[in-house]
């Protein structure tokens, strides 16, 4: 190594012209990195403005489509001949139940043919007001097919120049079709500055909300005179309104300042959200950067041609590409924390320590509550300045001699050194204090984010003897805190294992049973007020050699949750369809069979498809089955693909119920568009008649519900006959419960129904 210095240092000019060639390296690597700069900056800027774009529409659509709903309600209430005969009160109850969740935006009413007020939102009898020379008055008035209309912008009546609004209508039609007048609901223009106004647009940033005719209807910054006005001349215009969003670089046609823009059309609604970020804010920091990177480059290149002189540079390089390296291997590149490698090589030094010392130590398990809200929602930079700043948290909460790591993602593995269980939940206690505290992601416009994590906790030696079992037994407590819960701290316990085990046997045995056709159906019948008998719903039982019989709450959740539950749902349906048509081959007449399924059935595209060819099967018509959900069901996050397949089903003729009402997010919205016949009490308000008092009223409120929408209402559960003279006394006519039979397998239950027939005549199928 001497010599070779040696021969170096005695030709100096091969340092000055590396040192040369360094520098014009450096130089142009520099010039491409700040172009890379500047393309990710309108990047950054351009994401920025698609995710705020999107993140307005769906807010927009959202209160234009609750404003539409509650519209349609109050169509419905008008075009009812039953409702129109209700008291005024009553009326405007049922009319406006929707009208609550509109109230922030506007108002809601009606006027007849002639203009003028017959109902509104806010006052009962109405104002006298007269709209007949507004815009979404006269187009619904000229245009039969005009569907929802959205008005110019206009000041009300009673209002002012600060109360911009504009208006949604819906045409009423009278028994021939011909114009009765419109339901219309006004929308403040002032909420929509509300909804925009705490958006990140920079210096010079614009976001605009305007109809497909390029009519502004807000802008912000906020200027009166900008409201009304028109973007139609704007060579981007016409792009703008014939596509569904996109992203574009213009110069504004109000201010001529040049800005990307990204727009977004709002539904089915003629309007268009459109997000500006001018190109001198985007392009502002960069330039800061650019001029400080300049500064900072030719500097360097200066150090560089005089260092290359020495070889001690070459030396130094060296050693920090080992550190690199090094870093690479062992530490986490986003937080700098030991990574999984370094934590196993770490965690086995501190278990063969306490071996040797008999001494105790813990290993925490931190998982972060619904992360990947975070990277969805505010993107992944902000996700990784949140784990950095968790990396940096945990760090400050365990002592030096502690290992604090990054698993992956968002897990964390802390192993606290001579520490037993009191110091263990004293430090998990902590952590989740300090973790619970908000986050700042984005300090120059005060954006916080505030995080929970669930710890799961392992102790050397009583939850194991080696790293593997202490690590697995952790994650298992953790995923115990997160089940009951979140942000909580779980210590390891013996029943996690055996309930783990227990569980996956179960999801095995149920497999094979499912496979086996291991299963069996149990009927319930469904009576009438007069004890007849209007059907049965099937249930499924479950009894194995081994475990007994199985509880169904219990292997339902199960299949729910290991996916068995559309193979389960299926085998039901054809079993109870199967077992139908044997009872009426037999000449035992069952009206009806009503089999539970869940959302994952509705998601199948080919469910509907499903349910025809098993009918077709069994010889069996649409009107014998009836589907019973819960109410989870019409709210589950995929609804539109739900509504889809109901639909489809609602068009077979098969009737839907509704299964323990009431239990859940009870809507009478959804009820409207939900092709739904029937209710069921859920049993739980059944066996509080006569003792609670709540329940009795829930009970009684669900049969209202049902028959003001005209729903059959059926009471699940029913065990004595003051249950059930209590329900027929509030006008709930069917029942099902012990009072009549308990769930019989098909024999005895085609014995129960010979029994009772010869009690009471048995309807004919409906």
């Amino acid at each position: 190594m001497i010599q070779i210095k040696s021969s170096l240092l005695a030709k100096p000019a091969l340092f000055i012209f590396a040192g040369i060639g360094n520098t014009l390296a450096t130089t142009g690597v520099t010039a491409v990195s700040l172009y890379e700069m500047r393309l990710d900056a309108m990047a950054q800027a351009r994401d920025a403005a698609t995710n705020l774009v999107v993140s307005l529409q769906k807010d927009t659509e959202r209160n234009l489509d609750i404003c539409q709903l509650a519209m349609r309600d109050v169509v419905t209430s008008m075009e009812t001949p039953s409702i129109r005969q209700l008291t005024p009160d009553a009326r405007q109850l049922v009319a406006f139940s929707a009208a609550n969740n509109v109230r922030e935006l506007g108002v809601i009413f009606a006027a007849n043919a002639a203009g003028n007020s017959v109902l509104d939102s806010r006052w009962v009898p109405p104002p006298k007001l007269n709209v007949s020379d507004r815009d979404y008055f006269q187009v619904q008035q000229l245009q039969k097919g005009a569907g929802l209309y959205l008005s110019k912008p206009f000041v009300p009546r009673a209002g002012n120049a600060g109360q911009v609004s504009i208006a949604l209508s819906l045409r009423l039609d009278d028994a021939n079709g011909r114009f009765a007048g419109i339901v219309a609901g006004t929308l403040r223009l002032s909420y929509f500055h509300r909804l925009f106004e705490g958006s990140i647009l920079g210096d010079h940033g614009t976001l605009t909300l305007l109809r497909t005719d390029g009519t502004v209807l807000m802008r912000q910054p906020y200027h009166t005179d900008d409201i009304g006005s028109t973007l139609a001349s704007g060579h981007s215009f016409l792009p703008l309104v014939q596509s569904d969003h996109g992203t574009y670089v213009d110069v504004a046609v109000l201010d001529h300042i040049e800005r990307l823009y990204s727009f977004r059309r709002i539904g089915n609604y003629p309007l268009v959200v459109v997000v500006g970020l001018a190109t001198e804010d985007i392009y502002a920091g960069w330039r800061k950067r650019a001029f400080a990177i300049g500064i900072v480059t030719a500097i360097l290149n200066v150090l560089t041609i005089m260092l290359s002189l020495m070889f001690s540079g070459q030396l130094r390089r060296r050693f920090a590409m080992e550190r690199q390296l090094q870093t690479l291997a062992w530490f986490d590149a986003l937080t700098g924390l030991p990574n999984r490698a370094q934590l196993n090589k770490e965690t086995l030094c501190i278990l063969t320590d306490a071996s040797r010392t008999s001494s105790q130590f813990a290993i925490l398990f931190i998982d972060l509550d619904r992360f990947k809200r975070v990277n969805d929602t505010q993107g992944h930079s902000a996700g990784d300045e949140v784990l950095s700043e968790i990396a940096r948290r945990l760090r400050n909460d365990v002592r030096g001699e502690d290992v604090i790591g990054r698993l992956g993602g968002d897990e964390f593995l802390a192993v606290l050194k001579n520490c037993d269980v009191h110091r263990a939940a004293h430090v998990a206690g902590r952590i989740l204090q300090a973790l619970y505290q908000p986050v700042t992601v984005n300090a120059k416009y005060d954006t916080s984010i505030t995080l929970s994590a669930s710890i799961g906790v392992s102790l050397y030696p009583h939850d194991g003897q080696d790293a593997d079992t202490l690590l697995r037994n952790a994650d298992m407590a953790m995923y115990k805190a997160k089940s009951t819960g979140r942000n909580q701290v779980h210590f390891y316990a013996p029943v996690y294992e055996r309930q783990a085990k227990e569980q996956l046997e179960l999801e095995i045995a149920l497999r094979r049973a499912l496979q086996k056709r291991a299963l069996s159906v149990a009927c319930q019948p469904k009576v009438d007020v007069m004890g007849t008998l209007r059907g049965a719903e099937a249930l499924v039982r479950w009894t194995d050699e081994k475990l007994g019989i199985v509880p169904p709450d219990l292997f339902i959740a199960i299949a729910e949750e290991s996916g068995l539950i559309a193979e389960l749902d299926a085998w039901v349906l054809d079993e109870a369809c199967r077992q139908l048509a044997k009872w009426r081959a037999e000449g035992i007449n069952v009206p009806n069979v009503s089999v539970n399924i869940c959302a994952t059935d509705f998601k199948s595209p080919d469910y509907p498809r499903l349910i025809a060819h098993t009918l077709q099967t069994h010889g069996l018509e649409p009107a014998n089955l009836i589907l019973e959900m819960t109410e989870r069901v019409m709210f589950d996050e995929s609804v539109d693909q739900i509504r889809t397949s109901l639909d489809a089903i609602h068009a077979l003729g098969i009737a839907l119920s509704i299964d323990d009402f009431g239990t859940g997010y009870s809507s009478l919205s959804y009820l409207h568009r939900f092709p739904v016949k029937e209710l069921k009490i859920d049993k739980s308000f059944v066996l509080g008649i006569g003792a609670v008092a709540t329940a009795e009223s829930l009970a009684q409120t669900v049969i209202n519900i049902g028959n003001v929408l005209k729903l059959s209402v059926i009471a699940e559960g029913v065990e004595t006959q003051a249950q059930r003279d209590f329900l027929k006394g509030h006008g709930c006519l069917m029942y099902q419960g012990y009072l009549y039979s308990p769930p019989l397998p098909p024999g005895d239950f085609a014995h129960w129904v010979e029994t009772h027939q010869r009690q009471t005549p048995i309807s004919e199928p409906a």
